[in-house]
């Protein structure tokens, strides 16, 4: 599953109303889970890629799909309060 795809359905996610994501929790632990291996993968490539344009952009897209995780366990937390 492409990053895209598993930003899109966070932002789904996101979006539904309390019921909806009570429901779907689970899901979103899933795609929350999904997320943090393809950060720990891109660090990992991070780390190895040499200096360039491909390090500036392999060190954006973890700051992104950090970001994106962080906003996701922010919902899941929001969501087991009530």
């Amino acid at each position: 599953m492409t990053e895209k795809s598993l930003l899109s359905r966070l932002e789904a996610y996101l979006d539904l109303n309390a019921k909806r994501r009570k429901k779907k929790a689970d899901e979103l632990k899933a795609i929350i889970g999904k997320l943090k291996k393809k950060e720990k993968a891109l660090i990992a490539e991070y780390q190895k890629a040499g200096k360039g344009k491909k390090r500036a952009r392999l060190e954006k897209r973890c700051v992104i799909l950090h970001a994106q995780r962080k906003k996701g366990l922010k919902a899941l937390k929001k969501v087991n309060k009530k």
